[in-house]
């Protein structure tokens, strides 16, 4: 049976998430759990006050938040951070995209966030995974401003520097020698190393949107970009996923070579325009 393990409120960007993947987690590690139980723990009347907040049908008022941080055993500078980030779900009005913004903005809680929260998981860090392949390229040196050069600065010397020391240290390069050069290689796929949390995966697919936006800008020889509007019926979505699943695995073993010329980003967005619920 899983483990019972505190989260860092510091890994997250949307405070209702951090409660999402609490509740979760407390269900797998005890079959009991219920938000009955959890109402009563924090002293509340009925269910429906947590529910609707975890459901996004309200915020968190001040009572709440006060019951919850005592539930959580905050911290001050985790009670300050929670408390910034239900402010900044009430600004935001549940868009996603300023919410992360409004964050990023705010040097206080930016600064919390760096300051308490583990390196972010690579699996979820697109510039990892663009190193990782980098590795593979004919030209490929093992150094931070080589890697800031060849992706046109997309990714910084100092962050380049740190992506391979984690790659190196998690295992996912490793250390190797080719026609009397040491370089670096890649070793398998990354992964996760820690819980999956509905912010990292949102942060890591926004910034795979960013990088497609700005394609746009590359040359067309260089670049495929495509898109398709189609009516379809519900009960027919499972298999559309999977057949766009079945091409990114076919793409990626007919396209993909070792060694390389360059590094590719390959998206693939399928996602309703209307809402009959």
């Amino acid at each position: 049976m899983e483990k019972e393990k505190k989260l860092n409120i510091f890994e997250y960007a949307d405070y209702r998430e951090f409660l999402k993947d609490f509740n979760e987690m407390k269900k797998r590690v005890n079959p009991s759990w219920s938000f009955g139980l959890w109402a009563s723990k924090l002293g509340l009347n009925s269910i429906s006050s947590i529910t609707m907040i975890i459901n996004g049908q309200r915020h968190a008022g001040k009572k709440i938040q006060a019951s919850l941080i005592k539930y959580f055993d905050f911290n001050s500078k985790e009670t300050y951070y929670f408390e910034e980030l239900v402010k900044i779900a009430k600004s935001s009005k549940n868009d996603p995209s300023l919410t992360i913004l409004m964050l990023e903005q705010n040097e206080d809680l930016k600064s919390l966030r760096e300051e308490n929260t583990e390196q972010v998981d690579l699996f979820f860090n697109w510039k990892a995974h663009c190193v990782k392949e980098l590795t593979q390229i004919t030209d490929f040196i093992p150094d931070g401003a080589w890697v800031e050069k060849r992706t046109n600065g997309l990714i910084k010397e100092e962050e380049a520097n740190k992506l391979l020391s984690a790659l190196l240290k998690n295992n996912f390069i490793e250390k190797c020698n080719i026609n009397g050069k040491e370089t670096l290689a890649a070793v398998g796929a990354i992964h996760p190393t820690k819980e999956v949390t509905m912010d990292a995966a949102k942060a890591y697919h926004k910034g795979l949107m960013d990088n497609s936006y700005e394609a746009i800008n590359t040359h067309k020889d260089k670049r495929s970009l495509n898109a398709t509007t189609l009516s379809v019926l519900k009960e027919d979505i499972p298999k559309a996923k999977e057949i766009i699943r079945e091409f990114q695995m076919h793409f990626s073993e007919e396209i993909e070579k070792n060694p390389a010329d360059e590094v590719y980003q390959l998206n693939i967005q399928f996602f309703p325009l209307t809402n009959k619920d």
